[in-house]
């Protein structure tokens, strides 16, 4: 408790001090102030897919075209400056992709000041923000950070994307950056609990929301996934630059307390189950030379979000149960990227290449090689035109996919099948308007 009161008076004194003690430092930011005014911007993505690989179960077979709207907001921002120079702003954004739940992704409050920025709210934190490595170069829909998901088939246990497991997505938190002294910053995010959004209310056992970044295991189950409490997330970067020369090193790091709870059919493990704590973290860098680019990363998962134990079990009377063997004696997975890019005039090229390796428990394997190439247009302002072509190579275990299918039989996923061995072309052509 004490500790507790400590952690609340400490964040108290340290936002006063933001929106109110500037002059203290021996400056004045500003001379004058500026009123609160309202800028809407926004963006919309849709692609176009074409896929071909071997294996074409869960609906994505044959040569069946697809078209998505994979991303889409609009951001509402009001801003303005007090006389001392004390920044603010309050932003909601808007997820518009049709007939999405979550309309509101991100609504957070930032103050900025000499002493740094800091936001409150739903928003992102700085292991997101902060990490410059290959994905920062590929442009296209994204290559293995993009949404390759909905028409390839991922072999079963394979980690995807490029973030680890125990970011924390744009549950409800407190961020703070540091100003940028000699090319260094430092950002910091305290997530009290990783399920939480909007105006839900303190429930530390209860809880599995899927639409919530925040909360996602190594089981492809929906209605109930592991999460964090007192999930803190540390960021760092440096950047530099000399003539045509520039370079950016970042590294991120994420703790919390894991857990996995399920109240509600068809999921019971008897109360909120203790899971192996988050500890993972992901390096980056970026080096650029006059139109060159070229980007490199790593992620470590650990044992993050595993099972403690071995033989954990998912509970279902009525169909039964899912065993996860030594699941514990596994690791969350690894990750590393490299990628290059070209600027030439409106036209950009880039490729990349994504390595993942997951011990899945039984010494055995789930693994991933995925390339990319692609070509971005921007023929006038606020309008680009992506194309993409992805190979994906994906291998698994009998155990895994064992494991896998016993849960998609608890979930009632007739439709559901455990994905082996598979590889497979992708192409991919879409349009981005901005504004």
């Amino acid at each position: 408790m004490v500790k507790a009161l400590f952690g609340t008076s400490a964040l108290a004194v340290v936002a006063l001090v933001a929106m109110g003690a500037s002059p203290a430092y021996g400056e004045t930011l500003t001379s004058g102030a500026v009123p609160p005014s309202l800028k809407i911007d926004g963006f919309t993505v849709i692609n176009a897919y074409l896929a071909n690989q071997q294996r074409r179960e869960n609906g994505k077979g044959g040569p069946q075209p697809h078209i998505s709207n994979d991303v889409s907001n609009l951001y509402f921002t009001i801003a303005g400056t007090s006389v001392s120079g004390i920044g603010y702003m309050y932003r909601i954004t808007f997820e518009t992709v049709s007939g999405t739940d979550n309309i509101i992704d991100q609504n957070y409050v930032e103050i900025k000041s000499k002493i740094g920025t800091f936001q409150v709210g739903n928003t992102v934190g700085p292991e997101d923000t902060m990490i410059w490595d290959g994905g920062k170069i590929i442009g296209g829909t994204g290559g293995f950070d993009g949404g390759y998901n909905n028409v390839y088939n991922m072999s079963s246990g394979v980690i995807y994307g490029n973030d680890n497991i125990g970011d924390s997505g744009n549950s409800s938190k407190i961020v703070y950056y540091s100003p940028e002294i000699k090319g260094w910053q430092v950002g910091v995010a305290y997530t009290p609990d990783t399920k939480h959004k909007g105006d839900a209310r303190l429930n530390t056992f209860a809880g599995s929301n899927d639409r919530l970044s925040g909360n996602r295991g190594l089981w492809n189950f929906k209605k109930a996934q592991p999460y964090d409490l007192r999930n803190i997330a540390i960021g760092l970067t440096y950047k530099k630059e000399i003539g045509k020369w520039n370079i950016t090193l970042s590294g991120a790091g994420v703790t919390g307390k894991s857990y996995f709870f399920s109240t509600t059919a068809p999921v019971a493990t008897g109360g909120r189950v203790a899971l192996q704590n988050t500890k993972a973290f992901q390096l980056g860098a970026v080096l650029g030379y006059d139109k060159w680019r070229f980007g490199f990363g790593f992620l470590d998962n650990g044992k993050s979000r595993l099972p403690r134990v071995s033989n954990f079990t998912f509970n279902n009377a009525a169909a039964g149960i899912a065993n996860m063997g030594a699941m514990n004696n596994g690791n969350a997975g690894k990750a590393w990227n490299i990628a290059a890019g070209y600027t030439m005039g409106a036209y950009q090229f880039g490729t990349a290449y994504q390595r993942t390796n997951r011990n899945t428990g039984d010494l055995q394997k789930a693994t991933s090689d995925f390339y990319s190439a692609t070509v971005d247009v921007t023929p006038v302002q606020g309008l680009k035109i992506v194309m993409e072509i992805d190979y994906i190579r994906s291998r698994t275990n009998s155990i895994q996919i064992a494991r896998e299918n016993q849960l998609a039989s608890l979930a009632s996923a007739p439709n559901f099948t455990a994905i082996g061995n598979n590889s497979g072309l992708l192409g991919v052509g879409g349009i981005k308007i901005s504004f």
